[in-house]
């Protein structure tokens, strides 16, 4: 008789398109000192003008997260802005300032985004800035976080502009056009 169901692993992922699913509806996990975290926020409201990547607010948008994680203890490790969403690989240094750390970053980044008159305008049409609540991952392992860093790093390059098999070829080399199997 196997054992499987009594041995279950916790759920390292929540947030983003996994709260459609019952599955993915429990506590957020978050972790400090022994771990990092991969956050991501995505909004279809930030294009155009209104875009991270705007000319106007790509040094804003920056300097805000650095400034604003550094405030509330947040050790940011790697940063990509893809215009219309933000991977952040995040090191908590103290659980009970995450709330206010996401709060803040999110409600700023959707202030420099729209602006006041652009926000009340969204909540007027029933609409809001963030697509979903933010996606978390646990980052556990050496191998894990070393994928993260790469992952981040593509995004960056793609935010950039470079097509994403050109940034995948340049941060993971050829050694993947080579492997067997």
């Amino acid at each position: 008789m196997k054992s499987q169901g009594l041995l279950k692993k916790p759920m390292l992922a929540y947030g983003g398109e996994l709260r459609k699913k019952a599955k993915g509806r429990s506590h957020r996990p978050l972790v400090f000192r022994s771990g990092s975290m991969h956050i991501t926020l995505k909004s279809s409201q930030a294009r155009g003008s209104s875009s991270f990547q705007a000319s106007h607010l790509r040094k804003k948008v920056a300097h805000f997260v650095t400034e604003f994680s550094a405030k509330k203890g947040v050790k940011i490790l790697s940063f990509a802005n893809v215009g219309n969403h933000l991977h952040l690989h995040v090191k908590l240094t103290n659980l009970t300032l995450y709330k206010a750390w996401i709060r803040g970053l999110t409600s700023g980044l959707a202030m420099a985004s729209q602006g006041l008159q652009g926000l009340k305008s969204l909540k007027a049409r029933g609409l809001r800035f963030w697509d979903h609540r933010p996606f978390s991952r646990v980052i556990q392992s050496f191998r894990h976080f070393s994928n993260t860093k790469s992952y981040v790093e593509v995004n960056l390059l793609e935010g950039l502009g470079m097509p994403r098999y050109q940034a995948e070829l340049l941060i993971h080399g050829s050694r993947r056009f080579f492997k067997s199997g």
